[in-house]
């Protein structure tokens, strides 16, 4: 394994920003494993990215519980020879350590500022710095948080385009594979630009994001794992999953709160739910009465759900899966 530094930035009042990565296929010195070859003659198989954004914490946990994985898997020699598999758990440690969800400084977003300037502000240089080290790979995995607050049943976002359109999200055996149509606001994403240059790319999500459930996260590393070994980058099989149902991300049902106040679910992420069922009450903030009561427009599974407890009207508090909602062909994305 090469524990390296891939991107140094100096800093006004912190100390520099220093994103690190772990490669697996080359030892310490850079050479390629089992051979001692040059490194260069690898093939880039898979670059798993996270904590692009600071409060993403659960997605730094399971890079670093896979890069614990991966060296045991290294040193066991389980991993197939002649790969390169990189993994960054921490893009923007800058945020993370400080507790801010954006870069601090102008609270702008990383993940929006792809392909990035070498001479932009500054987090159009960072991305652009990490995006010319995550170039070339055939599999990139970006470990996201949405840009909703609240939970999810975990799942893979499969972009429609552009460039490279192979499909293999069922191959991580999560529950759901949703696929969409990017709009102009993800042009600037880690997922589009991967794409763009030619690189296979998931967006994973988790159940949560700003906690440190090691349970959740050692799922997720399976998870991985079960991809890399479909995708041949492992001697070693993982068992478990499931049968990933993949469909049209428009076709989840909103449910939005009817009435601004406190929301209090009565369900759960992966709860299966009936049409007229209770999903949440809202109650007035000082007086405490129910001024609203929110039920499952149809039968289905509860994709998301809102953790905000303060909500305005109008606010999502639910997605569900709705029972008959077509799946989509992998073929066909």
């Amino acid at each position: 394994m090469l524990d390296e530094s891939i991107l140094s930035l100096e800093l006004p009042y912190r100390d520099p920003l220093d994103v690190r990565a772990f490669s697996f296929g080359i030892d310490a010195s850079g050479k390629a494993l089992g051979e001692g070859g040059d490194a260069s003659a690898l093939e880039r198989s898979l670059c798993v990215v996270a904590g692009i954004r600071g409060d993403e914490i659960l997605q730094t946990l399971v890079c670093a519980l896979l890069v614990e994985r991966l060296e045991k898997m290294e040193r066991s020699r389980t991993l197939v020879p002649g790969r390169l598999i990189q993994v960054i758990p921490c893009a923007n440690p800058a945020s993370m350590g400080i507790g801010r969800r954006f870069w601090p400084l102008d609270k702008t977003d990383i993940n929006r500022s792809f392909p990035g300037s070498p001479g932009g502000e500054t987090t159009q240089r960072i991305a652009a710095g990490l995006f010319e080290k995550v170039q070339g790979f055939v599999y990139g995995v970006h470990l996201s948080s949405f840009y909703l607050e609240g939970d999810f049943v975990p799942h893979v976002r499969v972009m429609l385009g552009p460039g490279e359109r192979g499909n293999h999200g069922s191959d991580f055996c999560l529950p759901y594979v949703t696929h969409y149509e990017p709009g102009s606001f993800d042009t600037t994403t880690l997922h589009y630009n991967w794409r763009r240059c030619g690189t296979e790319a998931y967006s994973f999500y988790t159940r949560k994001t700003t906690v440190a459930d090691e349970g959740i996260a050692r799922d997720a590393v399976r998870s991985l794992l079960r991809f890399m070994s479909a995708r041949g980058l492992t001697r070693k099989t993982c068992q478990g999953g499931h049968r990933s149902f993949e469909l049209a991300e428009h076709s989840l049902v909103p449910v939005h709160v009817p009435v601004g106040g406190v929301c209090c679910p009565a369900v759960r992420v992966g709860d299966v739910v009936t049409k007229g069922q209770l999903l949440a009450t809202v109650r007035d903030l000082l007086s405490g009465r129910v001024t609203a009561r929110i039920v499952a427009p149809c039968d289905g599974v509860v994709f998301y759900h809102a953790r905000t407890p303060l909500v305005n009207e109008q606010t999502l508090a639910f997605q569900i899966v709705p029972d008959g909602a077509d799946e989509v062909s992998p073929s066909l994305a």
